[in-house]
């Protein structure tokens, strides 16, 4: 098994913080993004998308999604689930966990925006679709404000895929590009400090 990162990026740390959290420990390649090495042939052989993370499994099977390969994982190494433990638990992981995703994404365009540190696909978005992408993100960021309740972490007293995919766009922002997010939501602003401390946020 051999999982191919990108340790700054976004998707990429939700399986490296995943795998810390687990205390899974697997061999790894560092991809130099810097020089273009995820659109090398050999990379994309593997990856047609040219992006971090893939897994190749001992069978030979590339798994090129980030909450894939952590399903993956997860079935491969049931104790201590990080997915709840019956039924209810794990729906309510996985509804959190979706919303985690549609912020990592709606996020990682907001950063786009902010710091055009990411390469451009498509022309500048106009004003109107950059202002509604920023209610769209407060949106999220309120229910799961109101989601994440007294608990310390985002589905109760523990950590699960939810948080590790939830943390990472706020990790990408505050640390990576000096950037607010999320300061104006208490509950999450103590959520991130919290977690943070965890050595499987080692950034």
């Amino acid at each position: 098994m051999l999982l191919y990162q990108f340790r700054k990026g976004t998707n990429p740390r939700r399986v490296i913080i995943y795998l810390a959290e687990k205390g899974i420990d697997i061999p790894r390649y560092e991809l130099d993004y810097e020089n273009g090495e995820h659109r090398s042939p050999r990379y994309l052989a593997l990856n047609p998308a040219g992006r971090a993370p893939s897994l190749v499994t001992d069978s030979g099977i590339a798994i090129t999604e980030s909450a894939a390969i952590v399903e993956y994982l997860e079935e491969l190494h049931p104790e201590r689930p990080m997915i709840g433990t019956d039924p209810a638990t794990r729906a309510r992981v996985r509804s959190l966990e979706r919303l985690g995703n549609d912020l990592v994404a709606r996020g990682q365009l907001w950063l786009w925006n902010r710091t055009g540190a990411f390469p451009a696909k498509e022309a500048s978005p106009s004003p109107e679709a950059t202002d509604r992408l920023s209610r769209y993100v407060t949106e999220l960021l309120d229910v799961l404000e109101s989601e994440i309740g007294e608990n310390d972490f985002l589905a109760g007293s523990l950590p699960t895929i939810a948080d590790c995919t939830t943390f990472t766009i706020f990790q990408t922002a505050r640390e990576r590009f000096d950037l607010p997010f999320g300061h104006q939501h208490a509950r999450l602003d103590a959520w991130y400090d919290r977690f943070r401390r965890r050595p499987s946020a080692e950034y």
